[in-house]
């Protein structure tokens, strides 16, 4: 049997939903699937395909469940139902608090049976089938609901608030509501199977991507925390920002009798869906609506705490002050960070706690008070272990990277003045969610002494001199690194050389008759061979005084700020060119005069791959990578005696050539495939250009013969069927379709037009597949500036057919103009195409522009209100491939990817539009300041 009809086989024999590591299990014991190797099944290749297959298969809230169960189409088909009623009437809130509230009520009415229960819950049923129930306007159901307050089974003021928020119904829509609710049918469920339905509804809403408050903790993560929180029996356990509970209800489901689980939760409303969704697990857990801050005076401590933090802290309250006061840190002004947490956290553990913690890499690497707060944990030695998790592990709400943070005050004796630093990888993931490999991180978690790539053990005196956190700062080259070091066998870059940055002139004071050449990017060497500074045809200033603190006479190497590659190149002044002014893109190496250092060795060691190694590690920027002075300064190289060095650059100049040219052939290897075939690709549609012209032409020709016949002998308009033809036998005309009628002159003039078109393709396919740029294509550009003016040459030529909008930040980038316009011609032309195929005056096309200062790119967002396009990346940007409704050629939007590719940017295409369609453009930024 094939995997997925094995996880039809164990879900259909348990009759209920399961965890992935269930199943896996399941079927590995009953041998319903054995892979190719003989290997156990693992829960990564469950997660794998459940989503290939979704029409068999949901993830729940971490539990999968057949799509074809009844119970839950039953459930989701209410939801479904209940959400379009309410949507249009309520906010966003409203609707998820509403549905919470009413499925929160139902599951209740389907379990008054159970003993020590028997509440009057079915107060609807003879209020629909009386007279008062149908003339109130759905007032008598208004007044049982809330009702229900008196009676202490739900969160304070549940029932009283969504009495209020449908009291704003009319009364078909309250009766309409009330009858979806009655159909909903919970009774056959368990407490864990309908909390894990219940928690997977409430949180739908920002799964979808719509704006909401709730952030929950993906579910994933929250079983990572849990398992290594490894919570013992009788034991506290305390959530500061509890949320909807998710940690809370993990932890106490894996806990042993005895428990103590407790909550607090800043936001009321969250904390009324959080006790809503622990009650609708079977679980009795309290969430207090309140400032966790509010507990730090009294003596209340726990063996545990787990939470996921939220960035922004508590600003303005005299508990806030206090916090710090008690480790003698000063208090920040700003409380929007992760250090007031962390302090709290800490405080309020008992002398052996433990607490599990996420945190932003920001807190882990930041100077000023955040370092403070990372020095004061050193020191006390409570930092167990740092996991670094994958970027998206936060998905839907964020893409941004976190950490795992655990404190332990009570640390094994392996652990004891040690840190351990794991980097955790992705087991599975889609758009919307990542699944973290789990079992992989325990393991190492709990090998500590075992060596592994992902896993170090670092002592607390070879930390680095700024206290940095972050995982991937002690992976094996830093251990190797560290050391050298130790043994004096190496020294920090910053130790050898100083490092000078360079600048940008204004463009008017560059020119090519300019004494001090100016030296960007694309003048430093590409080989190792070609170690020294070409001077020739090159643009400089003349202003010394201007940049002269800028101004490099020394002897030196340059080197790259951005890109894939270094480029170290020597500089060695002459008389003919005794100075340079290096450009911003690029970093001077100046050989400190103190330390015995042979430029040659630097330059060699600069090609090595220890070296390129640590470079690549230390690169910032998704779109457009870049060293920072920093990361560069930090870079550790192996030191020896001037005569070493002498040796070394002789014996491995021609070791290091051979290792460069290797990989590069192990490139152009790897590559050559994918090149080779996109060559292939432009050969073979050139030549079929080359063939096809000259008979499209030709066409044209003969049709222009035609027409001039048809004008002659006055035949234009004849048509291809007379009446007597088209005249249909009234029995059957409803079952067939009668033919187009064409005049001559209609045949002529479609065969003209259809013949022009197919002649634009192939220039349009040519002009594509010609499509390069050189650097020295592109020019500065305001983007928005740029976006504005196109905007108003557009409002004459499309006569108001639609509105454009432009907005954002003004943002200097470096285009090439002409086919940057051709690229938005293109959106436009597949917005009229496509988008707009009514005319109205609400279309509207947007365009936004968004700088991000932390990844140097800036995001041109652009967006249509029209019709659906349902387009994928691949089928977008793929030459040929074309949506099902589109008429066009399918080369319009490879162009667009094209034109983007060649300006080293990156083209993201949002699938599954419900309305209108959505991309975003990233750009590089090369020569905005980068904050270090």
């Amino acid at each position: 049997m094939t995997l997925h009809e094995a996880i039809q086989t164990v879900l259909n024999e348990n009759n209920r939903p399961m965890r992935a590591k269930e199943i896996a299990s399941a079927i590995n014991s009953n041998g319903y699937y054995l892979r190719g190797d003989r290997e156990p099944l693992k829960v990564n290749q469950i997660y794998a395909r459940v989503k290939n297959y979704p029409s068999l298969f949901q993830n729940v809230n971490g539990h999968i469940v057949l799509v074809h169960d009844y119970s839950w189409k039953n459930i989701l088909t209410s939801y479904d139902y209940l959400t379009h009623v309410l949507r249009g009437i309520f906010i966003q809130a409203d609707v998820q608090f509403i549905i919470a509230v009413l499925f929160y009520y139902k599951r209740l009415v389907d379990i008054n049976h159970r003993s020590g229960r028997n509440y009057p819950l079915a107060f609807d049923k003879h209020l629909l089938n009386s007279l008062d129930g149908l003339i109130d306007g759905g007032r008598s159901l208004i007044n049982g609901l809330h009702s229900l307050e008196d009676y202490r089974i739900a969160p304070e003021g549940v029932f009283e608030e969504c009495s209020r928020l449908l009291s704003k119904l009319d009364k078909s829509k309250i009766q309409e509501i009330w009858s979806v609710v009655s159909q909903i049918d919970t009774k056959h469920l368990s407490d864990d199977e309908f909390g894990n339905i219940y928690e997977y509804l409430i949180t739908i809403v920002s799964l979808d991507g719509n704006k909401s408050s709730l952030n929950h903790t993906p579910y994933s993560l929250r079983e990572l925390m849990v398992e290594l929180l490894d919570v013992k029996n009788g034991a506290s356990l305390y959530d500061p920002v509890a949320g909807i509970g998710g940690l809370l209800i993990e932890a106490s489901l894996k806990a042993y009798d005895g428990f103590y689980a407790y909550g607090s939760e800043i936001n009321r409303r969250i904390a009324q869906l959080g006790n809503m969704n622990l009650a609708m697990h079977g679980l009795n857990v309290r969430i207090e609506a309140e400032d966790c801050f509010g507990q730090i005076n009294n003596q209340k401590e726990f063996d545990y705490i787990i939470a996921d933090l939220p960035a922004n802290g508590i600003t303005n309250s005299l508990e806030y002050f206090e916090l710090y006061s008690q480790y003698n840190l000063p208090a920040p002004k700003s409380g929007k960070s992760f250090g007031a947490m962390v302090l709290f956290a800490l405080s309020k553990l008992k002398g052996t706690g433990k607490a599990v913690l996420t945190v932003s890499d920001g807190f882990l690497v930041k100077k000023g008070i955040e370092q403070r707060i990372r020095e004061l944990l050193i020191e006390n030695d409570v930092i167990e272990t740092v996991i670094s998790l994958p970027y998206g592990t936060l998905r839907p709400y964020t893409d941004s990277k976190s950490s795992i943070l655990i404190l332990n005050k009570n640390k094994a004796g392996q652990l004891r003045n040690r840190i351990h630093f794991i980097t955790a990888n992705i087991s599975d993931q889609t758009t919307k969610s990542v699944i973290l490999d789990n079992d992989e991180i325990i393991r190492l978690y709990l090998e500590k002494e075992t060596f592994d790539k992902n896993g170090q053990l670092v002592d607390l005196e070879d930390l680095r001199p700024d206290a940095n956190l972050l995982a991937e700062s002690y992976d094996t080259q830093f251990l190797l690194a560290n050391s050298m070091l130790k043994e004096g066998k190496a020294k920090f870059l910053t130790d050898l050389v100083d490092v000078k940055a360079g600048v940008s002139p204004e463009k008017a004071a560059v020119s090519a008759d300019g004494d001090i050449p100016l030296i960007k990017v694309e003048r430093l060497s590409k080989d190792i061979l070609d170690n020294n500074l070409n001077i020739q045809n090159i643009d400089g200033i003349n202003d010394s005084i201007r940049y002269g603190r800028n101004i490099v006479s020394e002897e030196c190497i340059l080197v790259a700020r951005i890109g894939d590659n270094l480029k170290a190149t020597i500089f060695k002044p002459t008389n003919e060119t005794p100075r340079i002014l290096p450009h911003n893109n690029v970093y001077v190496l100046i050989p400190n005069n103190r330390i015995e250092l042979s430029i040659e060795y630097l330059y060699y060691q600069l090609h090595s791959t220890f070296i390129q190694d640590q470079i690549e590690k230390r690169k910032l920027g998704a779109v457009m990578p870049y060293i920072s002075i920093a990361g560069l300064k930090e870079t550790v190289i192996p030191y020896m005696t001037l005569d070493a060095q002498n040796e070394f650059v002789q014996s491995q100049k021609a070791n290091l050539i051979s290792e460069e040219r290797k990989r590069v052939e192990d490139r152009i290897k790897a590559l050559g495939y994918k090149e080779e075939t996109k060559q292939a690709e432009a050969d073979v549609i050139k030549t079929l250009t080359h063939q096809l012209r000259p008979t499209f032409s030709g066409l044209n020709g003969i049709t222009q013969r035609i027409e001039r016949i048809v004008r002659r002998e006055d035949i234009g308009r004849l048509k291809e069927y007379d009446k007597i033809e088209l005249d249909v036998d009234p029995e059957i005309e409803q079952q067939i379709t009668v033919p187009d009628n064409y005049t001559l002159n209609q045949l002529i003039d479609k065969l003209s037009k259809e013949t022009q078109h197919l002649n634009d393709i192939l220039t349009n396919v040519d002009k594509v597949m010609s499509f390069k740029l050189l650097p020295e294509d592109l020019t500065e550009a305001n983007i928005l500036d740029f976006l504005q003016d196109y905007k108003n040459q557009k409002a004459v030529e499309q006569n108001a057919k639609y509105s454009i909008e432009v907005k954002g930040d003004p943002v200097t980038v470096l285009i090439h103009k002409p086919s940057f316009k051709e690229l938005l011609d293109q959106l436009l032309i597949n917005a009229e195409r496509h988008a707009f195929s009514n005319q109205s005056k609400t279309n509207k096309i947007i365009f936004t522009v968004r700088y991000s200062s932390r990844r140097n790119v800036v995001s041109i967002e652009y967006s249509n209100n029209g019709n659906a396009y349902d387009l994928t990346q691949k089928d977008f940007i793929t030459a040929f491939e074309k949506g099902n409704k589109s008429k066009g050629s399918g080369i319009g939007g490879n162009y667009i990817s094209r034109v983007v590719e060649a300006h080293k940017g990156k083209l993201i295409i949002e699938e599954k539009n419900k309305k209108g369609f959505s991309l975003t453009i990233e750009l590089p930024t090369p020569n905005s300041k980068i904050h270090e």
